[in-house]
């Protein structure tokens, strides 16, 4: 099964093992490294909502968004592209319009907002730097 030859299960189950522990390592790689690297909401928006909304029409149209949430055309698609946060405004709307719940993305502007801080500043909890999880970014994509 795995190649080995003549060593029976016990070989079998270490190779298992050892595979499985390294999957796990790299899982927590992986973990720390989204911790640090999350998400702009706006990707979020267009990935989640936008992008899947509609299988027949192939998701929504930036124009048919605003206009469902009430929003310029302009500030959605400042929020979409990153160039804004989404206040507290555009929460209540996306809410309104049962695209998550006000708090969530409260949560996911302020978790995203305060990663931007800690690179910015460099620092970051247990004296750890944004450095160290460098070579992690190559790997988990």
């Amino acid at each position: 099964m795995f190649g080995i030859e003549g060593g029976g299960a016990c070989e079998a189950d270490s190779v298992a093992y050892q595979l499985e522990e390294s999957m796990s390592d790299r899982k927590k790689q992986y973990d720390s490294w989204l911790r640090r690297n999350p998400s702009r909401p706006g990707r979020q928006i267009y990935h989640g909502w936008m992008e899947a909304a509609d299988s027949v029409t192939e998701g929504v149209c930036l124009r048919t968004a605003s206009q469902e949430l009430g929003v310029s055309r302009t500030a959605l698609s400042r929020v979409l592209n990153g160039h804004a946060g989404i206040l507290v405004g555009l929460v209540l709307k996306l809410e309104a319009a049962g695209w998550g719940t006000a708090e969530m993305w409260v949560k996911i502007q302020a978790n995203y907002d305060l990663v931007q801080e800690r690179r910015r500043l460099g620092q970051w909890p247990g004296g750890a730097t944004y450095t160290e999880d460098a070579n992690i970014s190559g790997e988990a994509a």
